[in-house]
């Protein structure tokens, strides 16, 4: 069997450490941002599916004898392969949504390239069950949060074989199985022989890659789609095909409507179809039975996601059920890389109150269980960050009929006295700081909070994110219903953006129709999830100005990142939204790398090179201004995609072109962005940023293949010579290499990476 690829989600435990990839990587989005159905719509579709599945499910409670929406769903992709998907979702269904968001990326992919019915049927069979064989492995393996010992990575790896036998046994060709075995593959071996695998086995391997690196996982926290196609860059030629991987970064950016749509109706109305009336707008049996099922699929749901109280509910045996909002709030932890996960104290973060380690035999849940009795005690819960969180924890026990034991109910109160940032607004308690129209913060409390928003979280490390959004055609609604309609449906929205809200947010009107929401400890792709929930709660929501229709909703979203300020943090979000507009509306657009790893700061941890000290004799000749930093950079990806990549620099900057020359590039930037805000008294300068841009190959030291990459030569200098004595000039310039570099995630030049550089004829 080949070696699997080390980027695979195949060969890591759920909630893992980090798959082994190179540290430092580049995204191969374009300045408008990722946009498509491998990024938003395969996971929009997804959820869609996933939603009318659970729908359907509801409705053989309330009527047993409709069809199953999920039995038409797999039958219609699957036929005799049903049975094993329904086992997958029931060992472990973030497995099964994983498989199935990987099989739609698969799909819409084939879709883009033209392939055959057959070709792109077998694709996504392959691609919806390429990870069946984790039936057979245990859960003590299968949920270990942390890294994998040798017997349990050799049992993990038994999955290869168990999945072909199960594809064999239910009457799946070798085509099938070859290819679900060969995407775990690498494309070329150490000696640089490339494989012989199936166009379908490297397109697999690829999204299959993807799709593990950007999902949220329990000790892991997910890329930005921008650092998960970089790392794809930075295994092709090794992991995976290099023109695939060119492919597919050009694919999740450009903008396609009806392929879209195409990939939607496949998925969603062909292989989901809905013969009877949707549960939201059906009416609701009136039966005792019926009317329970109402309030413990809607009622319940809202009510545990609205509590400021985190609420967990555990089965029998201790895995996890419901994690509500509340709940990721406080740890840091997602609820969807939880669900039937095995809970814990580490899981929780659980400590003393005094931040020592909590014992086993302390465990509110161990005392519950030894004496059925309601357990309460002060402890201290540790967010995934490090922030501590001074709590009242509470273990109910829960009973089924006969007084057996059926689970618990954790519930922790935050007794904490952290402020957040909606209670500092509201703590004014002036109208000077509240929109008049729909009772949210004004742009005045925006320009206040947002600065020390970005600051905080720059200061911190902390992951945070800020999303854009405004309503769909608002001047169409103006027009055709009036400026009162208009006025409620901008109430309604905003209404419907609070309650997506968190703690420790902060929601504002930006300005007519445009709306922002900061969200605190929040990285990109679970801003991005929300900003979905939010979206599709616009879209179902009646306003009775509207003939009580509904509106719809854009959305931007990115995430501070190293050297960030608030105009250019505005500015990424900004192209993001404007992205969704121009690619149909009724869309969530993320952009950016987001914050916080190796590679993003390699090149301003590294010492910078320092101009060679002059000799004394230089006063007497003409001589250039000496550079405040100079650095040499490696960009995996692209030339192409690493120009791309720099103009959303520029634009965000809303920097100076001052000369443009082949490969030179001079841009003037105020450093009225790069000041640190914290200091309100600093003088700020204008700096120049001299950039020289080189296609190169790359030789990697693995296989000695070459790779297509770009050198970036980075010269940071004062604009005006007087400038050169500003105080806190050179931490302006570092803010400012730091901030490229987010943009284009390279890494220092040293001497063992220079001798591997070619340029390119």
């Amino acid at each position: 069997m080949a070696a699997q690829p080390n980027v695979s989600p195949s060969n890591q435990a759920q909630g893992a450490t980090t798959p082994e990839v190179s540290p430092t990587s580049d995204a191969a989005a374009s300045a408008r941002g990722s946009v498509s159905g491998v990024g938003n719509t395969v996971l929009q579709t997804a959820e869609q599916i996933e939603h009318k599945l659970q729908m359907e499910s509801r409705r053989q409670v309330l009527a047993a004898q409709q069809s199953s929406g999920l039995d038409q769903l797999v039958r219609a992709r699957l036929g005799i392969y049903s049975g094993l998907f329904f086992a997958l979702r029931a060992k472990h269904p973030p497995t099964a949504a994983h498989g199935l968001r990987v099989a739609m990326g698969c799909s819409k992919w084939a879709g883009w390239r033209g392939m055959s019915e057959d070709e792109r049927g077998l694709l996504e069979v392959a691609a919806l069950l390429h990870d069946v064989g984790k039936i057979g492995v245990p859960d003590s393996v299968l949920q270990k949060p942390t890294q994998l010992d040798g017997r349990e990575q050799m049992m993990m790896e038994m999955n290869y074989g168990t999945a072909a036998e199960m594809l064999r046994g239910a009457g799946g060709g070798e085509r099938l199985i070859s290819l679900v075995r060969d995407a775990r593959g690498e494309y070329a071996n150490a000696h640089g022989e490339v494989s012989d695998y199936s166009l379908g086995a490297r397109m697999l391997s690829i999204v299959d890659a993807f799709d593990s690196m950007t999902a949220e996982q329990v000790f892991r926290r997910p890329l930005s789609r921008e650092r998960a196609v970089d790392e794809l860059f930075g295994h092709a030629g090794t992991q995976f095909d290099p023109e695939l991987v060119k492919e597919f970064s050009k694919l999740i950016d450009e903008v396609r409507p009806d392929l879209e749509a195409a990939v939607a109706n496949r998925w969603l109305n062909e292989l989901a179809p809905d013969p009877t009336p949707g549960f939201w707008e059906s009416e609701v049996p009136v039966s005792c039975g019926a009317m329970q099922t109402l309030v413990d699929t809607l009622f319940h749901r809202r009510m545990l996601d609205s509590l400021i109280d985190a609420a967990v509910y555990l089965d029998a045996d201790g895995q996890v059920l419901i994690w509500n909002r509340a709940a990721e709030r406080i740890t840091g932890r997602q609820a969807s890389s939880l669900i039937q996960h095995q809970w814990s104290r580490e899981l929780m973060g659980l400590h003393e109150a005094d931040g020592k380690e909590l014992g086993n035999e302390d465990c509110p849940l161990v005392q519950m269980l030894s004496a059925n009795v309601v357990v309460t005690k002060r402890l201290q819960i540790k967010h995934t960050d490090g922030r501590a969180v001074q709590v009242q924890f509470t273990a109910l026990p829960v009973f089924a009929a006969g007084k057996q034991y059926a689970g618990a109910i954790l519930v922790a109160r935050d007794t904490s006295t952290q402020a957040n940032l909606e209670q500092r607004v509201e703590s004014l308690e002036t109208i000077a700081t509240s929109d008049a129209l729909t009772g949210v913060s004004n742009r005045a409390a925006l320009d206040t909070e947002l600065p020390k928003f970005v600051e905080e979280h720059l200061g911190t490390g902390q992951s945070g994110s800020l999303m854009i959004c405004d309503i769909d055609h608002f001047k169409k609604i103006n027009d055709t219903f009036g400026h009162q309609a208009g006025d409620e449906a901008l109430v309604t929205f905003a209404g419907v953006l609070r309650e997506g809200a968190r703690e420790g947010d902060m929601v504002a009107r930006f300005g007519g129709e445009e709306f922002i929401l900061l969200c605190a400890a929040c990285n990109i792709s679970t801003a991005t999830h929300r900003a979905e929930e939010i979206r599709r709660a616009v879209g179902r929501t009646p306003i009775a100005s509207l003939k009580n229709t509904s509106v719809t909703a854009s959305f931007g979203v990115t995430e501070i990142q190293p050297g960030d300020c608030p105009s250019t943090l505005l500015a990424r979000a900004d192209r993001a939204l404007l992205s969704a507009k121009e690619s149909g509306r009724n869309r969530v657009v993320q952009l950016g790398a987001g914050q916080g790893n190796e590679a993003g700061t390699a090149a301003t941890e590294s010492p910078a090179e320092k101009p060679k000290k002059r000799p004394w004799w230089h006063i007497f000749r003409p001589q250039r201004l000496p550079p405040l930093l100079e650095t040499s950079l490696l960009a995996s990806v692209p030339y192409e995609i690493a120009v791309q990549k720099l103009s959303g620099f520029v634009h965000d900057h809303q920097a100076e072109i001052i000369k443009s020359d082949g490969t030179l590039l001079c841009l003037k930037i105020d450093g009225q962005n790069l000041a640190d805000k914290r200091r309100s008294t600093e003088r700020t300068s204008t700096l120049l940023l001299n950039l020289t841009v080189v296609a190169v190959q790359f030789r990697t030291s693995r296989n000695n293949t070459y790779q297509s990459r770009t050198r970036l030569d980075v010269i940071i200098l004062p604009y005006r010579p007087r400038d050169r004595r500003a105080p806190n000039l050179e931490s302006q310039a570092t803010r400012l290499l730091a901030s490229f570099n987010s943009y284009l995630v390279a890494q220092v030049i040293d001497d063992s990476v220079r001798e591997n550089i070619f340029e390119s004829r």
